[in-house]
C-alpha cells in the first residue's frame, strides 16, 4: 500500500471515528434531551387534564356550597314552602344553569326529600340504580357524609355509575348565617361524558379520555404536546403520582389513574401525543451530522492536499531518487520486492534502504580501516626499504670500486715483468733472493686476488638476497594477517628492549598488568606498535632536557558498547604535548620531532590498532608535564563447546 493510500485510509478512519463518536454523543445527549423534553411536555399536559377534572369538581363543589348554605334550601328541608321551592328552583333550567345532572336533598337517614336526574343534552329525566328515588343505601350515604347531624366538610369525588363516571359532591345544608344544626345533605352530580371531557380538553389544550380501569370506551385522540414543563419538585409538592408513559410506534401514551370518592382506583385518564418533538430532534441531529460529515470531508481533503504537497510528494521523490541511485525501479515491483523485500510504502522502502546504506557504510568503513592499515604497513615497509636501500647503495658502490681496482691490478703484466727481471738477473747471485721474493709475492697476490673476487661475489649475492628479503617482506605486509591470542606482558617486555638509553630511562610496569586477560590481535604488529610508543616516550623524555626519566605502563579492563576491552596507559614524564596538537599527532605526515622521519609512526599505529578492533588516543596536561598514550584492544573470549574448550581469538 502506497503512503498516500495509507494517509487516505488514516484520515478516513479518523473522520469516520469522529463522525460515529459525534453521532453517539448527539443521539445520546441531544436526542435524549429532546425525548425527555417531549416526555415532560406530555406529562405536563396529562397533569393539566387531571387538573381540569379537579377544577371542574371544585366548581361543582362551589355550586353545592352555594345551594347548601341558602336559607330557602334550609327551610325546604324543614318542610316550609316545599312546593313553592320546588316549583321555583328545582326545574330543568336550574340544572342547566349550574351544569349538573343530579341534585338530591337527603336527610341523614338516607331519605330522599327531593331528587332529580336530567340529561342536559335532551332535558329528559334519567334513572340511576346508584341513586334511588326514595332512600340511599347506607354504604352510598356513607360516601357522602359521616354521622347524622354533624357539621362536617363536604365530601366530593368520582363515583362510577351505570351511566358512566360522575363527579359527585355532598354538602351539609345550613342557614346562610351558619346558625343551627345541619338540616340534611345536598348532593350534586355531573356526568364525565364525552362532551364534558372534550370541553375540558379544549380549555386546557390537552385532549384526553377517561375510561374505567380495564376498559377503553373512548376513541384515542392524538394531538401535539403543548404547555410548560413541570419539574419533579412541583409534582412532589402536589402529591400527585407521576403518570406512566408508554411509547407505541410514533406516539406517546400517557396514563394517569384517578381514584373514586372512596379512594380506590377507578378511572384511567389517557392522553396520546405524536412524537413530533423527538422526530424534530432526530432530524436536527441528522442534519448536524450531515453538516459535520461534509466539514470533515472538506477538512480531510484539505489536509490530504497539504500533506501531499509538503510531505508525500517530497517523500516519493526522495524514494525515487534513492531507488535510482541504487539502480532499482520505482512502482509496484519496487514495492513488492525490489527494494526492501516486502516493503509496502515509501517509509518502509526508505527505512529498508537506510538500513542497507548503513550496512554498506559499515562495510566500507571496515574496508577503509583495513586499507588504511595496509597502507600504513606499506608505508612502513616502504620507509624501511628506502632507508635500508640507501644504506646498501654505498656498499654496492664500494664493492664496484674494489672490483674495478682489482681489475686494474694487471697481474699478468706484473708476472711478465718479474720474469724479465729474473731472466736479466740470472747470472747475479745477489739478485736471486730478490727475484725469489718477487715470485712469491706474485703468487700470493694472485691467490689473494682470487679470494677477494670470491668474497666480493658472495657479498654481492648477499646484498641481492637482502633486497629479495625486503621484497618478500613488503609482499607479506600486504597479505591478510591471522588474528592471534596475545599476552600483553610478553609484548611489553619485547618492546622494552628497544630503549636506547636504558641506563637513563626506566620502564615501570604496574603489577596489575600480569592479571589482565589476553587480547586479540597480530603479535608482530602489536610489538611494533608498543615499541613505537616506548621509543616515542623515550625521545620525549630526552627532548625535555632531562638526564633521567620514567615510563609507567598500567592497564585495566573496561566495557565499551557491550564488549570487554583491555585499556593500557603508556605514561611518560617528558616534554608533553600541547593541547592544540593532541588531535593532530595521529595524522599522516605529522611529527613533533625536530628531524622529521616521515611521520608514519603514530599514524601507522592508529591504523594498525583499528585493524585489530582497537584504538588509541593521547592525553597531556600541557607542555613539560608529560603525556599518556591510551591503547584499547579487544579481550579474547572463551567459547565452550560440547566436548572441548576452545579459546576463540
Amino acid at each position: 500500500m502506497r503512503l498516500i493510500h495509507r494517509v487516505i485510509f488514516i484520515l478516513s478512519a479518523a473522520a469516520f471515528a469522529m463522525l460515529v463518536g459525534n453521532a453517539l454523543i448527539l443521539h445520546l445527549l441531544v436526542g435524549e434531551e429532546f425525548k425527555n423534553l417531549e416526555s415532560e411536555l406530555a406529562v405536563r399536559n396529562a397533569n393539566r387534564a387531571v387538573d381540569a377534572v379537579s377544577n371542574n369538581l371544585a366548581h361543582l363543589r362551589s355550586s353545592a356550597m352555594d345551594w347548601a348554605a341558602w336559607d330557602s334550601s334550609y327551610a325546604f328541608m324543614q318542610g316550609e314552602n316545599a312546593q313553592e321551592f320546588v316549583d321555583q328552583n328545582l326545574m330543568f333550567q336550574s340544572f342547566q344553569g349550574i351544569q349538573v345532572n343530579l341534585m338530591y336533598f337527603l336527610r341523614y337517614d338516607g331519605t330522599v326529600v327531593w331528587g332529580g336526574i336530567y340529561d342536559l343534552a335532551t332535558g329528559e329525566t334519567m334513572d340511576l340504580p346508584e341513586f334511588p328515588s326514595d332512600r340511599l343505601p347506607p354504604d352510598r350515604l356513607a360516601l357522602l357524609h359521616e354521622g347524622e347531624g354533624e357539621d362536617e366538610p363536604d365530601r366530593s369525588g368520582i363515583m362510577l355509575t351505570g351511566k358512566g363516571p360522575m363527579l359527585v359532591v355532598g354538602a351539609p345544608i345550613h342557614r346562610a348565617d351558619g346558625t343551627g344544626s345541619a338540616a340534611g345533605i345536598l348532593v350534586l352530580g355531573r356526568f364525565l361524558d364525552n362532551g364534558l371531557i372534550d370541553r375540558l380538553g379544549r380549555q386546557v389544550h390537552a385532549r384526553f379520555t377517561l375510561d374505567p380501569i380495564g376498559q377503553r370506551q373512548s376513541p384515542i385522540k392524538v394531538q401535539e404536546p403543548t404547555g410548560e414543563i413541570s419539574t419533579d419538585e412541583e409534582e412532589d409538592r402536589s402529591g400527585r403520582e407521576r403518570p406512566s408513559i408508554v411509547v407505541e410506534g410514533g406516539q406517546l401514551r400517557v396514563r394517569s389513574v384517578l381514584q373514586d370518592i372512596a379512594g380506590s382506583p377507578a378511572l384511567v385518564l389517557e392522553t396520546n401525543y405524536a412524537r413530533s418533538i423527538s422526530a424534530a430532534g432526530d432530524s436536527m441531529v441528522n442534519y448536524v451530522l450531515a453538516l459535520m460529515g461534509g466539514v470533515l470531508g472538506i477538512t480531510g481533503l484539505a489536509i490530504l492536499l497539504m500533506l501531499n504537497g509538503t510531505v508525500l510528494k517530497p517523500v516519493a521523490r526522495l524514494m525515487d531518487r534513492v531507488l535510482e541511485a541504487r539502480g532499482a525501479t520505482s512502482g509496484p515491483k519496487a514495492e513488492k520486492g525490489d527494494s526492501g523485500e516486502g516493503a509496502s510504502d515509501e517509509i518502509a522502502i526508505l527505512s529498508a534502504e537506510f538500513e542497507r546504506t548503513l550496512a554498506q557504510l559499515e562495510e566500507t568503513r571496515n574496508r577503509l580501516v583495513e586499507q588504511s592499515f595496509y597502507t600504513g604497513a606499506a608505508e612502513l615497509v616502504g620507509g624501511m626499504t628506502h632507508n635500508v636501500r640507501n644504506a646498501l647503495t654505498p656498499i654496492s658502490i664500494k664493492l664496484w670500486h674494489i672490483g674495478r681496482a682489482l681489475d686494474m691490478a694487471h697481474l699478468d703484466k706484473m708476472e711478465a715483468a718479474v720474469a724479465k727481471v729474473a731472466e736479466a738477473a740470472a747470472d747475479r747471485r745477489d739478485c736471486e733472493l730478490a727475484v725469489t721474493y718477487l715470485k712469491a709475492c706474485m703468487e700470493h697476490l694472485r691467490t689473494s686476488h682470487s679470494t677477494i673476487e670470491t668474497d666480493l661475489s658472495v657479498i654481492g649475492d648477499q646484498a641481492t638476497h637482502i633486497e629479495q628479503i625486503f621484497y618478500d617482506h613488503e609482499r607479506f605486509s600486504r597479505a591478510k594477517r591471522q588474528v592471534e591470542t596475545i599476552d600483553v606482558v610478553g609484548v611489553i617486555e619485547e618492546a622494552s628492549k628497544l630503549l636506547q638509553h636504558g641506563d637513563a630511562v626506566k620502564i615501570e610496569v604496574a603489577p596489575g598488568i600480569g592479571k589482565l586477560p589476553q587480547v586479540r590481535g597480530h603479535h608482530v604488529v602489536l610489538t611494533q606498535v608498543f615499541g613505537n610508543l616506548v621509543v616515542n616516550a623515550e625521545e620525549a623524555i630526552m627532548a625535555g632536557g632531562r638526564t633521567a626519566g620514567k615510563i609507567m605502563i598500567d592497564g585495566k579492563v573496561v566495557t565499551t558498547d557491550g564488549s570487554d576491552m583491555v585499556e593500557l596507559h603508556f605514561t611518560d614524564d617528558g616534554q608533553g604535548i600541547p593541547e592544540d596538537k593532541l588531535d593532530r599527532i595521529f595524522e599522516r605526515g605529522y611529527s613533533t620531532r625536530r628531524a622529521h622521519s616521515g611521520g608514519i609512526g603514530l599514524h601507522w599505529c592508529a591504523n594498525s590498532l583499528a585493524g585489530m578492533g582497537g584504538g588509541i588516543w593521547a592525553t597531556s596536561e600541557g607542555v613539560g608535564r608529560g603525556a599518556t598514550m591510551v591503547v584499547r584492544l579487544p579481550v579474547k573470549k572463551r567459547v565452550f563447546k560440547f566436548d572441548e574448550l576452545r579459546e576463540s581469538a
